[in-house]
């Protein structure tokens, strides 16, 4: 039996791109951006404090000639509108040829608990979604993940809510 030495293994799962992350989108970077009609937001999980919102309609923008994302959310405690901002990613292999680019957004915010409670918390908020072409018309899917990450809440610290989202372009 002939032994592989153990950099020819790393070497051949690096190029097969096994584990690789896809890189964010530097040059001729797909448009992702529009209005959305929210069409379903469904949330998932149950914490100590209110996530944040979406309007009836979603704003995707993009900066920086295409490759940075603009995504709104309203913070429920002020109700006031907020833009997170992350990266645009071309289309994968393993995507369809429905999907035009996907973005992802992680971002970290001290805010208070709710609107009747002055303590703050420390959210790690994260989005990632795409954009796909169906039958004419573009279609959002993302995910909105609010996670509790203040340090001395040891017993909410984690507690995450998710909401999942489909919109429609106009």
């Amino acid at each position: 039996m002939r032994h592989v030495s153990l950099p020819v293994v790393l070497l051949a799962l690096a190029s097969s791109g096994c584990g690789a992350d896809p890189e964010p989108c530097i040059d001729g970077c797909p448009d992702i951006s529009g209005v959305y009609s929210v069409k379903s937001a469904t949330p998932m999980g149950q914490c100590p404090f209110s996530p944040y919102l979406l309007a009836p309609t979603v704003q995707l923008q993009q900066t920086d000639e295409g490759r940075r994302a603009l995504f709104h959310v309203i913070d429920p405690t002020t109700q006031l509108e907020v833009p997170l901002a992350g990266d645009v990613y071309a289309p994968g292999l393993k995507d369809g040829p429905e999907v035009l680019g996907s973005f992802r957004i992680d971002s970290f915010v001290v805010r208070s608990t709710s609107k009747s409670d002055e303590r703050t918390r420390l959210l790690d908020l994260s989005v990632s979604g795409s954009v796909s072409l169906h039958e004419g018309r573009r279609v959002l899917t993302a995910t909105l993940s609010t996670t509790d990450i203040t340090a001395e809440s040891n017993s909410d610290k984690g507690c995450s809510i998710t909401l999942s989202i489909t919109g429609e372009g106009d």
